[in-house]
């Protein structure tokens, strides 16, 4: 079949007409679930479309999208209604000027320390202020396709190790870092060299590391190209000089939000220069597109001043009026050491909804007898099943792992129905096994664990030549 100049040319536009003629209508249905301590069932998509559960500490949100399959009209713009305590749903009619392609993107992880996350109110302005450069530098003219904090920072193995990574160390599952994925124009590679110098400048500035995904032949993802190192001194003296009047302690109270609106460029921008403008802190980010639709979900500290002063509920406001709420609730200084701010209506961001639950305790931190390790998870199925729970359950069983999690689920469902997915899911091994044989123990658990998984998959019926699964410690090894 010979494939077209436009399809060649022009991949991003051939998507979204392909899918424009395979949907009933020009609006995208949503739904966003905000949970605090339990974690809800997860029911994979039944539709067309696309799945994102994040959890952090003791909340996490949980998004799903799909196509409508019964043709019809929908209502212009953003439709978002409160279904139950941290429920919501709605549609969004998408931008068809949102386009990229997803063969050609690029990671960046800036890194503000490598111990395990447990950040105080000053830190939590310090992920602002990287959310607000990170977003700044995309500007205009580059889609932001991923962005998620915390995240497992990267240290370079020594020098004794050789570069193909066979050094690496386990890492901390979750670190007070941040890593954003952006699609390239391959016609204008200055974009991506401007984009990574103005974050450059920043993290020198600041003492935060940068990496960059490594674009080398034969690289694959979560392969780094490290740019700075991360220098705590630094860091520390740059925390202290600008919120240094931070409330001192580690939050205990948050409000779990969630922005959401058509895919636009320079939207979470727009929405980042506001949050930092009025003081408000960042537990952790997840901003994600599914589908063309724009989700960034935020956990942020409530002051401490403003802490039992409403009683938990959820809201849904048109962006202006919920940050105006957000201000008063969570802004960490009084209103007159508030940044000035421009108008969010005069922005990219005008017409989103701001999803809103709390109060909430985040349970930041992790036990401190416990070192959690990040297992990144692939897969691909003929039909819809939640792998990441089923290895879950396979990875408690083993004997040397004494606690875990599900970090991180995104799956799709495609019109041909095969599911394709990746999970990051962290366990802790029993603190008597030695630090040297970290590596070996969990080699051979996720070894154990993909067998088994794979011989539970089969055992319900799948074939064997339809399943693609893959299990890993590190990063790299689930992307070749």
């Amino acid at each position: 079949m010979r494939v077209s100049n436009v399809t060649r040319q022009y991949p991003a536009l051939a998507k979204i007409a392909a899918r424009a003629a395979g949907s009933a209508s020009p609006a995208i249905q949503f739904s966003v679930g905000h949970f605090a301590d339990e974690q809800p069932e997860h029911q994979p998509p039944q539709g067309v479309g696309e799945i994102l559960s994040v959890r952090i500490g003791g909340v996490g949100f949980q998004l799903h999208t799909w196509s409508p399959v019964t043709p019809g009209y929908p209502p212009a713009g953003v439709i978002a209604d409160e279904l139950g305590a941290g429920r919501f749903g709605g549609s969004v009619m998408i931008n068809p000027d949102f386009l990229y392609d997803s063969a050609h993107s690029t990671e960046i992880l800036l890194t503000l320390g490598h111990d395990s996350w447990r950040p105080d109110y000053a830190d939590s302005l310090m992920v602002t202020l990287a959310y607000k450069v990170m977003t700044t530098a995309a500007g205009g003219e580059v889609p932001i396709l991923f962005l998620q904090s915390p995240v497992a920072p990267f240290k370079d193995p020594p020098p004794r190790f050789r570069v193909d990574g066979s050094g690496e160390a386990p890492r901390v599952s979750n670190g007070l870092a941040l890593r954003m994925l952006i699609a390239l124009d391959t016609g204008n590679p200055r974009k991506r060299l401007a984009l990574v110098r103005n974050i450059a400048w920043m993290a020198a500035e600041y003492g935060m590391g940068l990496q960059v995904t490594d674009r080398r032949f034969g690289r694959v993802r979560g392969e780094w190209w490290s740019v700075l190192r991360h220098e705590p001194d630094i860091y520390q003296r740059k925390k202290t000089e600008l919120f240094g009047w931070a409330p001192d302690g580690v939050p205990d109270c948050a409000q779990l939000l969630t922005f959401v609106g058509p895919a636009r460029i320079g939207a979470s921008a727009a929405i980042a220069a506001d949050l930092l403008a009025r003081n408000i802190g960042l537990l952790s980010i997840s901003e994600a597109t599914l589908q063309e639709v724009a989700f960034v979900n935020v956990v942020v500290p409530v002051a401490p001043a403003r802490k039992g002063s409403t009683a938990a509920s959820g809201k849904c406001l048109p962006i202006s009026a919920g940050l105006g709420a957000l201000a008063r609730d969570c802004g960490l200084t009084a209103r007159r050491g508030a940044r000035r701010t421009g108008r969010i209506e005069d922005t990219p961001a005008t017409d989103y909804r701001l999803l809103r639950t709390g109060p909430v305790d985040p349970h930041v931190g992790e036990p401190d007898d416990a070192v959690f390790r990040p297992i990144w998870v692939s897969w691909q199925l003929p039909s819809s099943r939640d792998v990441p729970e089923m290895v879950f359950a396979h990875l408690l069983a083993d004997e040397h792992v004494v606690d875990g999690r599900v970090d991180y689920t995104r799956a799709r469902l495609a019109p041909n129905g095969k599911v394709r997915g990746r999970a990051k899911i962290s366990v802790a091994l029993d603190p008597a096994i030695d630090r040297v044989d970290v590596p070996a123990r969990l080699s051979d658990l996720c070894s154990q664990v993909e067998r088994d998984v794979l011989t539970h998959l089969l055992g319900d019926g799948e074939v064997l030549r339809t399943v693609e699964l893959t299990i890993a410690w590190r990063e790299r090894w689930v992307s070749r």
